[in-house]
């Protein structure tokens, strides 16, 4: 008979959707996870996203998928045409495919609620205001985490990152890459979802060369009770942003696609994020 594992401490770092499923996954292991997050209370950042096969097959592994489908919008396709001609450059249907099943239009709020409530349930500990600086070795190859103010959290057998592309733990890893900041600029926003003119069941985008483009995506509700939502999100390579200047932003993404236009000005850089 295979020898159990034994019980680790496990640091996870970041309480968003990969953190939270994380230390659920490491609580049904037998380990003792405990959660760190900066904000001082868990919430989450972003609109929409669109929630994939393999993304709802762990949330069925988790015991969470019939509640995260009560709230996001099925998905049939992804669809994308040039602004100009019309020319289709992206369709791409889940059922080419036969058994993978559909995708899942899903507010983010939505995907955390789900996934932080059954965390508490669990009675994993999360610990707010903990902004995570770096790690420290110890003894016995453990590691603290060193936070700001130079404060540093007990030992732990083994930490997880889950605080994204700049995390200031990516230098501890075996593949560190680097960071590097993206030579486009992104806006995107949740907005109240209107049937005319859109297909309720496709992510639908449009094109502007490899230059600009713009997307509408269903993602139900964020609350069971609350209204139908879609997340509205433009890219440009560059930003199209200035300084200042009323609607500083928007008349690309008028041109490439009138339709889709349903945010206010952007005047200043304040109102973007990098």
């Amino acid at each position: 008979m295979a020898a159990a594992l034994k019980a680790l401490d496990i640091a996870i770092c970041g309480a968003g959707p990969a953190g939270l499923a994380s230390a659920l996954y490491m609580q049904r292991l037998g380990h003792r996870p405990t959660v760190f997050e900066r904000f001082d209370a868990p919430r989450p950042l972003g609109s929409g996203l669109i929630l994939q096969p393999t993304g709802r097959a762990v949330l069925h592994d988790l015991g969470l998928l019939a509640a995260i489908c009560e709230l996001g919008a099925p998905l049939d396709r992804l669809h994308g045409a040039d602004a100009r001609s019309g020319r289709v450059v992206l369709d791409v249907r889940y059922d080419s495919l036969p058994g993978i099943g559909r995708g899942l239009g899903i507010h983010r709020a939505a995907l955390f609620g789900v996934l932080h409530d059954a965390v508490l349930a669990a009675g994993i500990p999360i610990r707010t205001g903990h902004a995570i600086q770096a790690l420290r070795d110890l003894s016995a190859g453990r590691r603290a985490i060193v936070l700001d103010g130079e404060r540093q959290t007990e030992p732990f057998d083994l930490v997880i990152d889950c605080l994204g592309g700049g995390s200031p733990l990516k230098r501890y890893s075996a593949g560190q890459g680097k960071a590097r900041a993206l030579p486009f600029g992104a806006i995107w926003g949740t907005v109240p979802r209107h049937g005319e003119g859109f297909e309720p069941t496709a992510l639908t985008q449009r094109y502007r060369q490899a230059s600009v483009m713009i997307g509408i995506l269903p993602i139900g509700r964020s609350v069971p009770e609350g209204p139908e939502l879609a997340a509205f999100s433009g890219a440009s390579s560059p930003p199209t942003t200035r300084p200042s200047g009323k609607g500083a932003s928007r008349p690309g993404r008028r041109r490439c696609w009138p339709i889709g236009l349903m945010c206010s000005p952007i005047s200043t850089p304040s109102k973007t994020f990098p």
